[in-house]
C-alpha cells in the first residue's frame, strides 16, 4: 500500500508559505522548491527550482527536482509563473508529471476587483491574471487533475520571518503622519489572515485526495468585513505609535477633488485612492471553507 502523497509547496519562502508550513502535521511528507532555501528549513525538504526558466535544461532539473510517487501540489508563487512552468512542464517532461493527483495555487481578488480599473498598470495585472488562471485551469484538464485557484483579498500576517504588505505598510503610514485624510464613506474591507489562507489551500489539497475537488476559481476574504475606516482604527487599537495619527473625515466628493491633481502624477495610485469608497469584499469566507465558526480580524501587534 502506498504512503500518503507528497506535498510540493512553490512559494515556501513566502509569507503564506511559511504560515503552512508551521500548519504542518509532525510526519507530513513535504518539500519546497524554489530559487532559495527558505530560512528555517531543513536542506533535505528544499530543492531548487526556478519557475521562470523554461529551457529545456531547465525543465529538466526542474523534473529531476520534483519527489517521485504521488503528489499535491500547492504554490503560493506568482500564478503567472506557475502557469507557464506546468504547461510547458507536461509538454517537455510529462513523464514528471505522472503522480501529480491536483494543484492547488493562489491568485488575487484584484481580478474581479480592478477588472474596470482606468489605468494601465492595473489593466494589465488583470489581464495576466486572467489568462495565468485559464492557462493553469487548461493544463490541469489536459492531466486530468483538479485545480484549485485561491484568490484571495488583502491578506495580513507575520510569520517569524515574513509580515503582510498591507497591513503592515497602513502600520508605517499611521505611525508616520500626524493626520490622514479620508473619506466620509470608505468602503467595504474582508482582510483574510496569512494563517487562514495556508489552511484554506491544506483543506483544498486534502479534498483532492478525496476525488472531492473539481477545478474552480475561489474568491475568498476573511470572516468579518469592516469599513477601511475601521480597519485603520483596529491597527491603532493595538499600535500606540500608529494611534497619534489622527483620521480626517472629508466629504467624499471634496476628497475626490483634493486628490485629482494625482491623475497627473500617477494614474494607478489616484485609482487606488477613489478606491478607498469602493466596497471590495462579499466574498466567501473562510469559516464557510473550513466549517468553523467565524473569527474576528486580529492584527497582530507591532514588533
Amino acid at each position: 500500500m502506498s504512503g500518503p502523497p507528497t506535498l510540493v509547496l512553490f512559494g515556501a519562502g513566502s509569507l503564506c508559505g511559511e504560515a503552512l508550513i508551521e500548519q504542518l502535521s509532525l510526519g507530513t511528507p513535504w518539500l519546497g522548491l524554489g530559487r532559495r532555501q527558505p530560512p528555517g528549513t531543513a536542506g533535505h525538504q528544499w530543492r531548487l527550482c526556478d519557475l521562470s526558466d523554461l529551457s529545456p535544461e531547465g525543465l529538466a532539473a526542474a523534473a529531476s527536482a520534483l519527489p517521485p510517487g504521488p503528489q499535491i501540489w500547492i504554490a503560493f508563487a506568482h500564478i503567472w509563473l506557475m502557469a507557464p512552468f506546468l504547461e510547458a512542464l507536461l509538454a517537455r517532461q510529462p513523464q514528471a508529471l505522472a503522480g501529480l493527483r491536483g494543484v492547488v495555487a493562489c491568485s488575487s481578488s484584484s481580478v474581479i476587483t480592478k477588472r474596470f480599473a482606468a489605468n494601465r498598470f492595473d489593466r494589465e495585472l488583470v489581464q495576466r491574471l486572467n489568462k495565468a488562471q485559464q492557462q493553469l485551469l487548461d493544463t490541469c484538464l489536459r492531466l486530468s487533475v483538479p485545480a484549485r485557484i485561491l484568490a484571495p483579498t488583502l491578506i495580513h500576517g507575520r510569520t517569524e520571518h515574513h509580515a503582510d504588505r498591507n497591513v503592515e505598510a497602513l502600520r508605517r503610514l499611521l505611525r508616520r503622519l500626524p493626520l490622514l485624510p479620508l473619506p466620509a464613506q470608505t468602503g467595504l474591507r474582508q482582510p483574510i489572515a496569512a494563517a487562514d489562507l495556508a489552511a484554506v489551500a491544506l483543506e483544498q489539497g486534502r479534498a483532492m485526495l478525496t476525488g472531492a475537488a473539481d477545478s474552480v476559481v475561489l474568491p475568498l476574504g476573511g470572516d468579518e468585513t469592516l469599513s477601511y475606516r475601521d480597519l485603520l482604527e483596529r491597527i491603532q487599537a493595538g499600535d500606540p505609535r500608529a494611534a497619534y495619527c489622527r483620521l480626517l473625515a472629508l466629504p467624499t466628493p471634496l476628497f475626490q477633488w483634493l486628490a485629482s491633481p494625482l491623475l497627473l502624477v500617477s494614474p494607478k495610485t489616484f485609482e487606488a485612492v477613489l478606491r478607498l469608497s469602493a466596497d471590495l469584499a462579499g466574498f466567501t469566507c473562510v469559516a464557510d471553507l473550513l466549517g468553523r465558526p467565524p473569527q474576528p480580524l486580529r492584527v497582530q501587534p507591532p514588533r
